[in-house]
């Protein structure tokens, strides 16, 4: 993963909801002494008050970025309805939705391309995406604080949740077209479908240059 600038490093904790539950409750310190209710020492009780925010809003535990590519197709697809759970209070609807059919894509094509030798390739980079690319992505996107991915813009001008969305509906209408194309036995579809995935979805990282 590239190294993080200084400035982005900042930008991340500014967001973090760490800092802004540890600033609304540091809030109150100076409530108290204008109030009255506290005079001398009030500094210490204000960091204190900010570092009890800071603690209570501490970043939830991070998601799965990796389902072992040993699984049974039973298993992959368990593994992805977690990692799916995992990631759904994170998302907007839409997303859920493309979330949904990505799941119903998997479960169709995978079992047909089990077994088969002309599929080996596309085999690979169906699982890949299932098992590497999308817990990867999702992760990295849950793991920005939530101001952060809404606001502040980073490729094109646009914000982690805005290409995250975008990701989500090219894997979508990519993973369909390769349960239309194994279905009808287009093998050079197929090919140009792992060539797209494999180029597009290669980098998993929103911070990344």
């Amino acid at each position: 993963m590239p190294e993080r600038t200084l400035k982005l490093r900042l930008l991340l904790w500014l967001y973090s909801s760490a800092n802004i539950a540890g600033c609304a409750l540091a809030l109150l310190g100076p409530a108290l002494l204008f109030a009255g209710v506290i005079a001398h020492g009030w500094l210490l009780i204000t960091a204190g008050l900010y570092a009890a925010g800071w603690l209570l809003g501490r970043r939830a535990p991070a998601l799965e970025r990796h389902i072992e590519d040993s699984l049974t197709v039973a298993q992959t697809l368990d593994r992805l309805d977690t990692v799916i759970a995992q990631a759904s209070p994170h998302l907007n609807d839409e997303m859920r939705q493309h979330l949904a059919r990505v799941r119903e894509s998997a479960a169709e094509v995978l079992p047909r391309l089990v077994g088969v030798q002309t599929h080996g390739d596309n085999l690979f980079t169906v699982r890949e995406t299932v098992l590497r690319y999308l817990p990867e992505t999702l992760a990295n996107y849950a793991a920005l604080p939530p101001a952060f991915r809404l606001n502040h813009p980073l490729k094109d001008g646009k914000t982690a949740r805005q290409l995250l969305a975008e990701q989500l509906d090219l894997l979508d209408s990519q993973l369909r077209e390769i349960v239309a194309n194994v279905a009808s036995q287009d093998a050079a579809a197929l090919v140009a479908n792992g060539q797209f995935l494999a180029a597009r979805f290669r980098q998993a990282d929103f911070l990344a240059g």
